[in-house]
């Protein structure tokens, strides 16, 4: 889980992302974390169409940023409506509707290449696409990430086809969702590694959040001004210095010894830091200058600190998150012994987690097996209490 202390130094030390989190943070009192996301995530809706850099293969800046936190605590779908408020005020057009459908999200797209998603409620679509209804549109949305053209044909035969697609998602979800609906191979390669992800909750109170919108109209004039600006300098790479950092963090980050869940976090925590630092080119660096530019120190460093929030962000969900249906079933039964005092009967346990029998019984009886539960007798016929109870 990341601390505001952490945001705080991953923070660069000019331009529009932070005096967005600076703006932010007068607004609720949700975790820095979330507003830091948020903020990347309304300058990546901004960057032109021609904005990149090759990093295996053509990379873009656009963003899928998912906010982790309790439900109801943190204040996920706040930290969202700030952003969404400024960029409603910049530019509207940039802002997205989630779709019902594939069909509906290409239609969207070549209307308006680029554009961001504000989903608060990204658990029920991670409920939906596991029950098959949603299945089609994150298979098109691990596909826009990568800014690939995409296309469709419509009843008339006449192709709709987006050449260069510049999706960024910003969303909120719960932990038992992602508990719930997520298994490691989402993280390790699929849809969910992807996501940059800001796992934090909250340390602030306020007990009259009216808000300071003292920066209000000046960072709506800031996302203005980019929005309107129709292309940027292309990215060739790193300075010397900032390639020599490049390389050791890149190996460090190689030789880690990460949870078996999120292990896949090795080749995509360098991606995400090289858009970051696409996206700190843009806010401060020479991008908006029309000219090929080089990385420096002043994008690479902050890019990578972001890249490390989401590395820790992970690690502290990566408890949370099943290997397999089998794994999740099993964390579930042992979650419901413990809230009942580390003993609870068949029927409580069922009732608990509204499941049938037969699936919850065999892993009761794998517990048995390696001893980590023990069956006694009670009044209510058998008991199963945890070992370590004992």
């Amino acid at each position: 889980m990341v601390t505001e202390t952490d945001v705080i130094k991953a923070l660069p030390d000019q331009g529009f992302v932070r005096s967005y989190v600076v703006h932010a943070l007068k607004q609720t009192t949700s975790p820095l974390c979330y507003h830091l996301g948020v903020g990347l995530s309304l300058l990546a809706a901004t960057c032109p169409l021609n904005y990149g850099m090759y990093y295996a293969g053509p990379l873009r800046a656009n963003m899928f940023t998912l906010l982790v936190g309790r439900s109801g605590e943190d204040q996920k779908s706040s930290a969202l409506g700030i952003g969404k408020e400024i960029l409603d005020a910049a530019a509207s057009v940039l802002v997205g509707d989630f779709p019902g459908s594939p069909e509906g999200l290409i239609d969207s797209l070549s209307r308006v290449p680029s554009q961001l998603i504000p989903i608060s409620e990204f658990g029920r679509f991670l409920s939906s696409a596991q029950r098959g209804y949603y299945e089609p549109i994150k298979t098109l949305l691990a596909d826009v990430w990568d800014s690939q053209p995409i296309q469709r044909v419509r009843a008339n035969n006449r192709v709709v086809r987006v050449e260069n697609p510049r999706l960024s998602i910003a969303a909120a979800c719960s932990i038992p969702y992602l508990e719930k609906h997520t298994l490691s191979e989402d993280w390790s390669g699929g849809f969910m590694g992807r996501w940059a992800v800001m796992y934090g909750r909250r340390e602030r109170t306020d007990p009259d959040p009216a808000g300071d919108r003292t920066y209000f109209q000046f960072l709506v004039n800031e996302l203005q001004q980019r929005a309107t600006t129709p292309s940027a300098g292309w990215c060739e790479g790193l300075d010397p210095e900032a390639k020599k950092l490049w390389n050791n963090w890149y190996r460090s980050v190689d030789k880690r010894n990460l949870p078996g869940q999120i292990v896949g976090l090795k080749s995509r925590a360098p991606t995400l830091a090289r858009k970051v630092a696409l996206l700190y080119g843009w806010d401060y660096g020479p991008a908006s200058q029309n000219r090929p530019w080089l990385i420096s120190m002043r994008e690479l460093v902050p890019a990578i600190l972001f890249a490390e929030l989401h590395i820790k962000s992970l690690i502290g969900l990566s408890e949370n998150i099943a290997e397999h249906p089998d794994a999740r079933l099993r964390r579930s039964v042992l979650q419901t012994l413990e809230a009942n005092g580390g003993a609870a009967t068949l029927g409580h346990i069922l009732g608990r987690l509204k499941m049938k029998k037969r699936p919850v019984s065999e892993i009761l009886e794998s517990l048995l097996e390696e001893k980590t539960v023990i069956r006694t007798i009670g009044d209510q016929g058998n008991v199963y209490m945890l070992h370590s109870s004992l």
